[in-house]
C-alpha cells in the first residue's frame, strides 16, 4: 500500500492522540454540597455530562446537609488538611477562608467575568479577587394580588399610597382585617432592599466603620417606620397572611412563589409579578443563594485543575439555564438569562418574566465573615422600629453599635 502525505498527517495525529490520552493521569475530585435529593439528581446528571466530556477525571459527589452543615464541614476539612475539592457555601463563609481557595477569577477571562451580574460578582469578590462563583440564586420581586390592584406600584411613594389605600375595616367593627402590607421581623433583607435602593450600605468601604446609621440608612428606615399602620407585623411567612386574606401586596423571594401561588388560590385571587418599587436611586433587589469554590488546601495540582474545569462547566449558560430550570433557581450571569433554554422556559410566564428582569439588577449580600452576626442583630433592630419600641435613629444607632465589635 502507498502511504500518502495525508494518510501519514492522519496517523501521525492519532498516534499524538494516543499518547495524550495515556498521558493524562487519571484524577478523583470530591464534590460537597447543600442540595436534598430533589434537586441532587439534577447534579449528578450534569455530573455524569461532565465525566463524560473529561473521562479522565472521576467526580464523586456528597449532599452534606444544610449550608450550615456544609460549612461546618468545609471547616473542619481544612483544619484536618481533608476538605472537598469543590464545595458550595454563602459568601460570608468564604471570605474566612480564601487562603485555603484557589482564586477563581484568575481562570475566568475577562468576558466570563463580564457576563457574571454586577452585584452578584462583587459579592464574590474579596479585596479584589474573584474567590468563588455564584451558582443557585434567588431574588426578590413584587408580589400583589390583581383583584384589589390594577397597576402595581413602581416607586416607594407610590407603594405607601397603595398600602394605606387597600388598608381596610372589611366588617365595620372599627378593626383593621386586611392590610395593604406585611412586614416580617425574621426578614431583614426587606430593609436592605430599601437600603441599597437609597443608596446606602452597611459598612464603609474598607470595613472599618458601620455606615448604616448615616442619613441614608436613617431614610431607608424612617420609611419602614411609614409603612407600618398599614402593614400587618407578624413572624409567619408571607403565603401564611395571603391565604387568610390579610394583605395585598408585598416584596419576597422568587424561591416561594409556588407557596404564595397557592396561597392566593386558596381565596381565589390571582397574583401579579412585579419589579420592586423603586427607590431615589435604583430598584434592586437581593440576590440570595450560595457560591461555588475550589479549595487549594488539601489538593493535588491535578484536582485543583480538574476543580476549576469542573466550575467552569457548571458555570456555562446552558447548563446553569438547565439546572436553574429544573431547580427553581434564577440564572446569575446574561448569557444563561438569554439563552435559549431559560428564555424558553419563560416563555409567557409573568412572574418568570419579571423575575428574570428583576435579576440582571440584583446586589448581592455583604461578604464580610461576621455577616450572620450582622443580620442577627438586624433581626433584633428591625423588630424594635416595627414594634415601635425603638426609633428610626436610635434602631440604626444601636445596631452601628452591634457592627462594631466585628470591625477592625
Amino acid at each position: 500500500m502507498r502511504i500518502t502525505k495525508p494518510l501519514i498527517a492522519v496517523l501521525v495525529g492519532l498516534m499524538l492522540f494516543g499518547l495524550l490520552a495515556t498521558a493524562q493521569e487519571q484524577v478523583s475530585i470530591h464534590f460537597l454540597h447543600a442540595m436534598k435529593t430533589t434537586h441532587s439528581v439534577y447534579i449528578d446528571e450534569l455530573v455524569a455530562q461532565f465525566m463524560e466530556e473529561y473521562p479522565y477525571i472521576t467526580v464523586t459527589t456528597e449532599y452534606g446537609g444544610s449550608y450550615g452543615d456544609v460549612e461546618q464541614k468545609v471547616n473542619a476539612g481544612i483544619v484536618a488538611g481533608n476538605p472537598p475539592t469543590v464545595t458550595q457555601l454563602y459568601e460570608n463563609a468564604i471570605t474566612p477562608i480564601v487562603d485555603a481557595l484557589v482564586p477563581l477569577g484568575e481562570h475566568f477571562t475577562s468576558l466570563e467575568l463580564a457576563d457574571v451580574i454586577p452585584g452578584v460578582l462583587e459579592s464574590a469578590t474579596v479585596n479584589g479577587i474573584v474567590y468563588s462563583m455564584p451558582w443557585n440564586k434567588s431574588i426578590m420581586i413584587l408580589y400583589y394580588r390583581k383583584d384589589l390592584i390594577e397597576t402595581p406600584p413602581t416607586t416607594w411613594q407610590e407603594f405607601y399610597d397603595l398600602a394605606k389605600e387597600l388598608t381596610v375595616d372589611l366588617n365595620e367593627d372599627e378593626q383593621i382585617d386586611r392590610w395593604g402590607t406585611i412586614l416580617r421581623p425574621k426578614n431583614p433583607e426587606n430593609f436592605l432592599n430599601l437600603l441599597h435602593q437609597v443608596g446606602g450600605t452597611l459598612l464603609n468601604e474598607d470595613w472599618t466603620a458601620a455606615t448604616v446609621n448615616d442619613a441614608k440608612g436613617l431614610q431607608a428606615m424612617e420609611y419602614v417606620a411609614s409603612l407600618i399602620p398599614y402593614s400587618i407585623v407578624g413572624p409567619e411567612y408571607e403565603s401564611d397572611y395571603l391565604a387568610a386574606d390579610q394583605i395585598c401586596m408585598f416584596i419576597s423571594t422568587s424561591a416561594g412563589a409556588k407557596y404564595n401561588v397557592s396561597a392566593a388560590e386558596t381565596i381565589g385571587a390571582e397574583l401579579g409579578y412585579a419589579l420592586a418599587p423603586a427607590g431615589p436611586e435604583n430598584a434592586g433587589t437581593m440576590v440570595q443563594g450560595a457560591n461555588l469554590v475550589v479549595l487549594d488546601r488539601g489538593q493535588t495540582e491535578a484536582q485543583k485543575e480538574a476543580g476549576i474545569l469542573f466550575v467552569k462547566f457548571m458555570m456555562r449558560p446552558q447548563n446553569l439555564a438547565y439546572f436553574c430550570v429544573n431547580g427553581n433557581y434564577m440564572p446569575p450571569t446574561y448569557a444563561s438569562l438569554a439563552n435559549k433554554d431559560w428564555v424558553t422556559f419563560v416563555g409567557e410566564d409573568e412572574a418568570k418574566q419579571v423575575m428574570t428582569a428583576a435579576m440582571a439588577i440584583g446586589f448581592g449580600p455583604l461578604n464580610h465573615p461576621a455577616y450572620s452576626d450582622f443580620r442577627y442583630s438586624m433581626i433584633t433592630r428591625y423588630e424594635e422600629v416595627l414594634l415601635e419600641a425603638s426609633t428610626p435613629q436610635q434602631a440604626l444607632d444601636d445596631l452601628a453599635a452591634d457592627f462594631e465589635q466585628y470591625l477592625e
